[in-house]
């Protein structure tokens, strides 16, 4: 088995392949040529709520499945999983501060783009290799530290206030100490190819079914369906 520090250069490589994918996807594109609404931005607040609000359970379902030595990284996957609790109620904060109305958003369903983000998260972890899911959390973990003050200049340009911006702000800062979780995942938990190789994965279809959320949300701000 490779290196930990051979791991660690795999999937960077990987993701900065897959980040720059996300970032000239249609949707991106749309934003960095200032064509992203403050509507077209609550729609991506709502989606984030729902897909951030499963974050923790999904993080304490995969320690559920891990075996043998994994098991010693249980009680790490589980402090992260309260870390990230709460964070949902960041992207409803921001909406209210957009004058949203939000008390009912936790009753609504997420559009199916956002829901087949949360499909494959849950079945990488219980059907193929709960190790994968350090995959979507490499993904969802280092595209804020890399690419969200840009994303958060750009969206400021087009008329959305500092104050209805707290998820992107506060996770270009929460997600640093995150991300140093990451050698220690890959070293702990990646013992083969074929994880090194699903992690790889994970990564990649995270990327690809995030920026189909965000085309989804765009979709439904410019011709609601409910």
């Amino acid at each position: 088995m490779t290196s930990k520090r051979t791991k660690m250069e795999t999937l960077r490589t990987c993701f900065d392949e897959v980040a720059w994918a996300f970032n000239t996807s249609p949707p991106m594109k749309r934003l960095a040529e200032g064509r992203f609404t403050v509507e077209h931005y609550k729609e991506y607040l709502r989606q984030l709520y729902f897909y951030t609000r499963e974050s923790p359970q999904m993080l304490s379902l995969a320690a559920v499945y891990f075996r043998g030595s994994d098991r010693e990284m249980v009680q790490a996957f589980l402090r992260h999983a309260t870390e990230e609790q709460g964070h949902d109620q960041w992207a409803l904060a921001d909406l209210a501060a957009l004058g949203e109305h939000v008390g009912n958003l936790p009753y609504r369903n997420p559009l199916p783009a956002t829901l087949a983000l949360h499909a494959f998260t849950f079945y990488q972890i219980t059907c193929r290799n709960p190790v994968a899911h350090i995959g979507y959390v490499y993904f969802m973990g280092f595209l804020p530290t890399s690419s969200g003050t840009a994303y958060i200049q750009r969206l400021e340009a087009l008329g959305v206030p500092r104050t209805a911006m707290s998820f992107l702000s506060d996770h270009v800062i929460v997600d640093e100490k995150h991300n140093k979780l990451m050698a220690e995942y890959a070293e702990r938990l990646i013992h083969s190819d074929d994880d090194l190789h699903a992690v790889e994965y994970s990564v990649r279809v995270t990327g690809a079914l995030y920026a189909a959320m965000l085309q989804a949300a765009i979709e439904q701000a410019d011709n609601p369906k409910d």
